[in-house]
């Protein structure tokens, strides 16, 4: 049976949660547009409705390091529609779980939710990491892949990260010995400070080097060591040894097989579960001890916001939620987001990046209104729809 696109973009003024009576109109063959206006608020939502077999995640400018604006990135893959996908720091790195068509570009903030899609199927699940490197026999855990070793952004990281290993949204935290795996797409240069490198080429290594002594080499990748993982690189990774490196994810404590993933993006926290409104903002880090203001302005206040759901049907849900414009829209609380999700019928959704980063295009134009003052915000990945 041919793959249908099914877009649904309404721009909604409701009084939450009703979303019920919008009128849709078919604007362009497989496109459907509705609106309906209810006070108080306002609120305005644009909503994609689309089989997820269409759908795959788009890396900013195509490497980690740098950002681009979303109506950028599906311009450049010639998508139908697309919004914007996980966190991200500074320097265009996710934080939390990324990976595209069977690669990982990002490990997960352990035990956050994500959007898991391939292999026929579709689901949201809190997704944890796991990998590790063999060279001449001996084994080394890897910590992370395709960022800076040593800081881990919103921890949850893998053990001996300080000060915790829990999920925490306002911290990076440190870890002395930490051993992290780059690849051609990190597209920045390793940390200088510190520790050892081990350059991998077809399953071998090819060299090990002091930090900073060049970029990740465009045909191999770069094992990065600090503490007693640069003490293990020193022993083990001699010049023509084998290098077997091993990474999986894990969804409800079953393994996915990376392989057969075309998109595992994560952000938090959870919103619904079956059907029934569950924002697990705690226990996914969003209410940090060290800053208590933070649950209120993030979970609590109404802001933008970016969400995905799947109905029972299969149907993939990409929301975005308009707000911080009084007049044109005053965003919603995760649980206002959570009830919104449940009315168009998702059984399971969780949160995206939101606030200036909300975006979402149709044919490579921006739709909603982002609530940054100078537009458009430049991100680190997108979800889109390609024809």
């Amino acid at each position: 049976m041919r793959k249908r696109i099914v877009l649904l973009i309404a721009a909604i003024t409701l009084a939450l949660p009703a979303v019920a009576g919008a009128q849709a109109v078919e604007v362009a063959p497989g496109v459907l547009w509705s609106q309906m206006v209810r006070e108080p608020g306002p609120v305005r939502i644009n909503m994609l409705e689309l089989d997820p077999a269409l759908v795959h995640g788009v890396l900013s400018n195509n490497r980690i390091a740098g950002r681009e604006r979303v109506s950028s990135m599906g311009r450049r893959v010639g998508a139908v529609a697309g919004v914007n996908g996980t966190y991200f720091g500074p320097s265009g790195d996710p934080v939390g779980v990324l990976a595209i068509d069977g690669m990982l570009l990002s490990e997960p903030v352990d035990g956050r939710s994500a959007l898991v899609l391939g292999g026929g199927m579709a689901s949201v699940g809190a997704i944890r990491f796991s990998g590790a490197v063999t060279i001449n026999g001996v084994e080394r855990l890897i910590d992370g892949v395709e960022r800076a070793r040593g800081l881990v952004p919103a921890c949850g990281g893998r053990g001996g990260d300080v000060p915790t290993t829990r999920p925490n949204a306002v911290l990076t935290c440190t870890d002395s010995s930490e051993l992290v795996l780059l690849s051609p797409k990190y597209g920045a240069r390793p940390p200088r400070e510190g520790g050892v490198e081990a350059v991998l080429r077809e399953g071998t290594v090819a060299a090990v080097r002091a930090p900073g002594s060049g970029p990740v080499p465009r045909d191999g990748l770069l094992l990065t060591g600090s503490g007693d993982a640069a003490r293990f690189l020193r022993n083990a990774a001699l010049p023509r040894s084998r290098a077997e490196i091993r990474l999986s994810l894990t969804s409800a404590g079953r393994p996915l097989d990376l392989a057969q993933q075309t998109l595992v993006v994560g952000a938090g926290p959870r919103l619904l579960r079956g059907g029934r409104v569950a924002v697990a903002a705690r226990a996914e880090g969003f209410a940090p001890p060290q800053a208590p203001a933070f649950y209120g302005n993030f979970v609590a206040a109404r802001n933008p916001r970016t969400l995905a759901g799947l109905r029972a049907d299969g149907k993939l849900l990409l929301v975005t939620v308009d707000g911080r414009r009084p007049g044109w829209s005053t965003g919603m609380t995760l649980t206002e987001a959570a009830r919104l999700m449940r009315s168009l019928g998702a059984r399971d959704a969780l949160n995206l990046d939101g606030g200036g980063s909300t975006t979402m295009t149709v044919r490579g134009e921006v739709v909603n209104r982002p609530s940054d003052p100078g537009g458009e915000r430049r991100v680190s990945n997108g979800v889109f729809a390609l024809p």
